[in-house]
């Protein structure tokens, strides 16, 4: 395994900065980059023995792909170009950011997360990488914090690959011909509501909720009940029991 070279360095500086690529932050979001087709152009990793039990543990089905693209570079040299903390696995990628099409998520097959004004990188990262697992057909953002930052693509584990994720503004909703269905404390329980269609489901976050107007444009509002007392409840876990909720409705992930 070759040492990086100066090349290597500008490349890690500029996925820092340059919205075409991302900084893939660990050994998982290299792993679940690669599984889900993005374009690696480095792997870099801080201590060899370390990742090679990692591939052995957790990815012996990309190790050839991860092998191929990796060099070694010094821990120091690593954390001086990282705006968060240095992650565990000592493992850590660039690749050419996916450009995902608003109106592909909107026709394609699956419910959709819509999360108004994310502020925190990592429950967005969760959002994400629930949505991933329960397949579905994408994640929308109105405003907040960007999913390509380190993060949130740690939060994530690098699925922003496996599931689309766009930015957009509301009003770029308005001609959907989908059901948003917001969640809110005082909607009607979750229990009584039918999920066999595809739907949007809109959540806000834990201190302001929804806006009036994303409210408006929602068909029905949902709430999940809570022990008296419990003033809201986590946004990653809300999304998890929302969309497992309509998965178990519809008979399991496709």
């Amino acid at each position: 395994m070759k040492p990086i070279n100066t090349n290597d360095h500008e490349l890690l500086i500029d996925s820092l900065q340059n919205e075409s690529l991302v900084f893939l932050d660990g050994f998982h979001a290299v792993k679940h980059a690669l599984r889900f087709n993005a374009d690696i152009q480095l792997i870099v990793c801080t201590h060899p023995q370390k990742l090679d039990n990692l591939i052995a543990d957790y990815a012996p089905d990309v190790e050839s792909a991860i092998l191929e693209k990796c060099k070694i570079a010094r821990t120091n040299v690593v954390d001086a170009l990282r705006r968060t903390r240095s992650h565990w696995t000592g493992v850590y990628g660039v690749a050419i950011r996916p450009e995902y099409e608003l109106n592909k998520i909107l026709n394609a097959p699956g419910n959709i997360v819509l999360l108004e004004n994310p502020y925190n990188f990592g429950n967005l990262g969760a959002c994400i990488r629930t949505a991933a697992a329960a397949q579905a057909a994408g994640v929308i953002l109105i405003n907040g914090v960007s999913p390509w930052e380190p993060p949130a693509i740690r939060g994530a584990a690098g699925l922003q690959f496996a599931v689309p994720v766009v930015s957009t503004k509301l009003d770029d909703l308005l001609r959907t011909s989908r059901k948003i269905i917001a969640l809110d404390p005082q909607g009607s329980p979750i229990s009584q509501f039918d999920f066999t269609d595809d739907l949007i489901f809109a959540f806000g976050t834990e201190r302001e909720g929804l806006s009036d107007e994303l409210k408006r444009l929602s068909a029905i509002t949902l709430g999940l009940p809570m022990q008296a007392g419990v003033s809201s409840m986590n946004l990653a876990t809300s999304v998890g029991i929302v969309l497992y909720a309509a998965v178990l409705r519809n008979e399991g992930c496709r």
